[in-house]
């Protein structure tokens, strides 16, 4: 099973706070663990909203909202893309990653399993779990 696991932190407080040397330390040092175990086939952080944008689709208009994005509630800072045999595998994995006590921010760690060909095969989507299944192939990414 895939799980993509994305970081959240309170988009309000994004760039007031940088990672210590001491948490990309830790930081580097879980990842190590995660790509010892064969879980991790991605991962990265993201630049703060304030280098991005955000394109929005109302009504049949479409607008480009430049960051930062203050307004929002929760912003994406990160992600891991794991190969595990559960959910409850993915949720063990995430309570052992570090986090600053010390920072004042609020991290949300979300799990969030893929769609996977037996999913489309279980919606009687048989032939686009086929398509999917030949995608994946010819990328070369696993099952």
């Amino acid at each position: 099973m895939r799980v993509m696991v994305l970081i959240k932190v309170t988009g309000a407080d994004e760039d007031k706070v940088a990672p210590t040397a001491e948490m990309m330390a830790a930081m580097g040092e879980y990842n190590e663990r995660l790509v010892k175990a064969g879980i991790m086939l991605d991962g990265g952080g993201l630049k703060p909203s304030s280098a991005g944008a955000q394109v929005v689709f109302e009504g049949g208009t479409t607008s480009v909202v430049d960051g930062p994005f203050t307004e929002s509630k929760e912003i994406i800072a990160g992600y891991w893309v794991w190969q595990v045999s559960s959910l409850e595998e993915a949720v063990e994995w995430v309570r052992q990653c570090p986090s600053d006590p010390n920072s004042g921010m609020r991290e949300v760690l979300e799990v969030r399993p893929y769609y996977e060909e037996a999913d489309f095969e279980a919606m009687g989507l048989q032939e686009e779990g086929q398509k999917l299944k030949e995608r994946r192939e010819a990328a070369g990414l696993p099952d």
